[in-house]
C-alpha cells in the first residue's frame, strides 16, 4: 500500500499544537521499560513525524485503509498511542499504516509496518518461566502486586513471578502487566481513581476461581476490601470487566458479533470456521470459551464447535449493559 492509497490528512500546524493534543507517552511507573515502552517510544516517533494527527482524523482513514486492514475507533487509537492496552496486531498495523501515510520522511508503509510486527511479537510472547515458589493466599487475593503512588514511603514489591498453569496461585509477568493496562494504572471503579492497585480474583480461588485474564482485575485496596466483604456484587465487579474491554477495543470483530448473539439470545455453544481460528484468540485466552471439536467437515468447510465457559456466561450476561454499540447478528 502506497501513501497514495490512504486518504489525505492534514496535520495541524506544529505552532498550534498544544500538550492538550498530543498524547503523551506514560511515565515509567505506568509503563516500566520492555518491549511494549520501546515499541511505544518507537510508535511516537512516527506519530511526531506525522505532525500529532487528530485521534478521531486516525480513525477514519483506517476506514479506507481496504478490506484487508482492521478499523481502530478513536479510542482504540487513543489507547495504543498512549500505552494503555495491549494491542492486537491487525489494530497496529492499521494505525502504523496511516502514520506512514503522513511522515514527512514517506517511508513505505508496508516495510514499516514489518519493522512494528517485529517489535509487536515480544509483547504476545510467553514470559520467561521463574521457578520461585509460589505464594501462599487464596480468597480474592492473587498473588498480590500492590503498585504505590510515587508519593508513597511504602515500597513498591519486588516479589518474583513465575508463570503457572491456569489454575496455579502465581500469576504470570505478562498477564499482570496486561491487567494493569487494562485499568489504566488506576482503580476502575467509578469516582475512585486511586493509583494504589492491587490484583483480586472476581471469582475466588476457593470457589473454583482461575488465574486468567477474564477472572482477575486490579483494584485498590478499599475497594478490594468492600468486594471481599460483600460491600458490591460479582455482577457489579463483572460489568466493569466489560466496560474496560470494550473501551479497550479489546476483541475482535467476530468476537464482539458473538457476544452479541450470546447478550441477546443466551445460549452456550456456537460454530466458527477453523480458517477464522485466530479471530476468537482473545475470548479464547481470556477464559472465556473453549473448543469441543476441531475441523469438522461440512458444506461450507472445517469449522469448530466452541463453548462459553462459566466465566463466558458470566461475561455475556453483562455485555449488553457494558455500553458496547448493539451489532446486527440477523
Amino acid at each position: 500500500m502506497t501513501p497514495s492509497q490512504v486518504r489525505a490528512l492534514h496535520p495541524p500546524n506544529n505552532s498550534r499544537i498544544s500538550k492538550l493534543q498530543m498524547i503523551q507517552i506514560p511515565n515509567e511507573q505506568a509503563l516500566p521499560p520492555g518491549a511494549h515502552r520501546y515499541l511505544l517510544l518507537k510508535l511516537h516517533e512516527i506519530y511526531k513525524r506525522a505532525g500529532f494527527p487528530g485521534i478521531k482524523s486516525i480513525s477514519n482513514a483506517t476506514i479506507h485503509l481496504g478490506d484487508n486492514c482492521d478499523i481502530v475507533s478513536h479510542q482504540g487509537v487513543s489507547n495504543i498511542l498512549s500505552g494503555k492496552s495491549t494491542p492486537r496486531w491487525s489494530k497496529l498495523e492499521a494505525l502504523v499504516l496511516v502514520l506512514a501515510s503522513l511522515d514527512v520522511t514517506r517511508p513505505d508503509p508496508r516495510k514499516l509496518a514489518q519493522t512494528f510486527h517485529e517489535l509487536w511479537l515480544p509483547l504476545v510472547s510467553e514470559p520467561p518461566i521463574d521457578l520461585a515458589p509460589p505464594r501462599p493466599g487464596d480468597g480474592h487475593h492473587a498473588s498480590e502486586e500492590t503498585t504505590k503512588t510515587p508519593h508513597s514511603s511504602a515500597p513498591i514489591s519486588n516479589s518474583r513471578k513465575t508463570a503457572t498453569p491456569r489454575g496455579g496461585r502465581v500469576i504470570a509477568t505478562r498477564l499482570k502487566q496486561d491487567l494493569r493496562l487494562e485499568v489504566g494504572g488506576k482503580c476502575p471503579v467509578s469516582n475512585c481513581q486511586s493509583t494504589t492497585i492491587e490484583l483480586a480474583h472476581i471469582t475466588p480461588m476457593r470457589a473454583g476461581g482461575e488465574n486468567v485474564f477474564g477472572n482477575l482485575i486490579f483494584l485498590c485496596p478499599n475497594h478490594h476490601r468492600q468486594y471481599d466483604t460483600g460491600g458490591f456484587s460479582e455482577q457489579e465487579v463483572r460489568l466493569i470487566k466489560a466496560r474496560l474491554a470494550w473501551n479497550n477495543d479489546r476483541y475482535t470483530h467476530a468476537e464482539l458479533v458473538w457476544l452479541w448473539v450470546f447478550a441477546k439470545n443466551g445460549g452456550t455453544h456456537f460454530i466458527h470456521p477453523s480458517s477464522e481460528h485466530e479471530c476468537l484468540r482473545f475470548l479464547e485466552a481470556d477464559g472465556y470459551i473453549t473448543m469441543d471439536k476441531s475441523g469438522e467437515e461440512n458444506s461450507e468447510g472445517p469449522t469448530d464447535t466452541w463453548h462459553l465457559t462459566e466465566l463466558g456466561v458470566r461475561f455475556a450476561e453483562v455485555w449488553g449493559d457494558s455500553g458496547a454499540h448493539p451489532i446486527d447478528i440477523r
